[in-house]
């Protein structure tokens, strides 16, 4: 749960408004700075194909008999150049200083130095705003679990019962709700891969976790059962000290908890029973709550009775490979074809509803793609509308021939299932057309 402060609302749009500056920069800055990376990638080809062709009239490739390798072994004459090959290396040549004029002449004008700049200082902006931000919610995340670890030192000071905190591991607010628990359990579950052999009792070759399951019945109760249950001074030991939120308004909180998929923290507090015994308690960083259960079986003033199920679970992490590390050889990516995102011009009446209707996305979606709707589905102050704007995510596919049918078909290879219809047509038609395709094989 966020509490979006004004702070907070101020650092955000600062993120937002500069990505945004960032990617709005006219097309005639854009087309510049394009064309001076195309001149530079000329170049950059040209040298290296003149230097192999140098390289392979000067040198040789060797086989090393012990180590079955191929070593690179410089000629004792080097070879003269054929006429094709004086007529590549001429080619090359006069490509690279063409390229190279053009790039100078470019980089030298003052609208190019003009749209380096705005460009350089517009990503200057977004990265210290995007560092501001991140570094306001790193705060305000240790503010929220030091405020957490205060008010659960305050509760369980007060209370003989077992009682039990929940928060959001990542939590900005502090918001805590305190449990009652009457009982706990924790479930662990594996499968178990057998096979049956003869005349005797199956075997076991694999063992798998499957998850790890913990129960809660509790009760939530508020400042009216408190003062029932626990009549003394506010300030005292045993006072009340419980949250001012009534029981509805807890189980709310928990409510909001569980639609969002919010990672949870639960912690119960170790006591005593009549005999003096210490008694264990639970304490989970990386719980998701499955299930959440009202009973209300008997008329109890400011008291709730409820059932709360967690998994136990850590959220996915994306890693990607160095190209630094020698040891960390990587992955190697499933060959296959890039069909780009869809781009659409944006005309008056359009809404991000309908285009979200229309592309089978979501607002939100677009929103994250295009910024706010109100800087991209406008006209500025010159009338005029923002060219482009983004509508579908592109889609890496893998075309193969079935067996039988000889009929081609389309394999989605970001969800490993066969693309449906629609998106098929619109691939088979971009293939045939030759637009947006990208070779990914590596």
């Amino acid at each position: 749960m966020t509490v979006y402060t004004k702070e907070w609302k101020k650092k955000r749009a600062a993120v937002t408004n500069s990505k945004s500056a960032e990617s709005s920069l006219s097309t005639s800055q854009q087309k510049m700075i394009s064309k001076a990376k195309n001149y530079q990638a000329t170049i950059t080809t040209d040298k290296n194909h003149i230097q192999e062709l140098n390289d392979s009239l000067i040198y040789y490739y060797k086989t090393d008999k012990k180590k079955k390798t191929k070593v690179k072994t410089k000629r004792k004459n080097a070879l003269k150049p054929t006429d094709a090959q004086k007529k590549q290396l001429k080619g090359y040549q006069d490509e690279l200083n063409k390229a190279q004029t053009k790039l100078n002449t470019l980089k030298n004008s003052d609208s190019y130095k003009s749209a380096s700049k705005k460009l350089r200082q517009a990503k200057d902006k977004a990265t210290k705003a995007q560092q501001s931000y991140d570094s306001y919610m790193k705060k305000r995340h240790t503010q929220a679990l030091k405020r957490v670890a205060k008010q659960r030192q305050q509760n369980y000071a007060r209370f003989m019962a077992p009682h039990a905190s929940l928060h959001a591991t990542n939590s900005l607010t502090g918001l805590t709700v305190f449990l009652f628990a009457s009982d706990e359990s924790e479930s662990n579950d594996s499968t178990a891969t057998t096979y049956p052999i003869d005349n005797d009792d199956p075997v076991v070759d694999h063992v798998q976790r499957t998850g790890k399951t913990l129960t809660v019945n509790a009760y939530l109760y508020d400042q009216k059962a408190a003062k029932r249950l626990w009549p003394g001074m506010e300030n005292d030991v045993s006072g009340y000290g419980l949250p001012k939120k009534n029981c509805q308004d807890q189980y709310r909180d928990l409510l909001k908890w569980q639609f969002d998929g919010t990672e949870m923290v639960y912690k119960s507090n170790a006591t005593k029973d009549a005999n003096n015994l210490g008694m264990n308690k639970f304490y989970y960083k990386h719980l998701f709550m499955t299930n959440l259960t009202k009973t209300l079986d008997s008329p109890l003033r400011g008291m709730m009775k409820i059932s709360i199920t967690f998994q136990f679970a850590y959220k996915a992490k994306v890693t990607t490979t160095s190209k630094g590390n020698k040891n960390n050889k990587g992955h190697k990516t499933t060959g296959g074809k890039y069909v780009g995102a869809k781009y659409i011009t944006v005309k008056k009446g359009m809404t991000y509803w309908d285009l979200a209707k229309k592309y089978g996305t979501t607002v939100a979606q677009l929103r994250k793609w295009n910024g706010n709707e109100k800087t991209t589905m406008y006209p500025d102050k010159t009338g005029k509308y923002p060219k482009k704007l983004r509508v579908t995510a592109g889609v890496a596919i893998k075309q193969a021939t079935e067996v039988g049918t000889g009929k081609i078909v389309y394999t989605n290879l970001k969800k490993n299932v066969n693309a449906p219809y629609s998106i098929v047509d619109k691939i088979h038609r971009q293939l045939m057309s030759g637009e947006a395709i990208m070779n990914t094989d590596k």
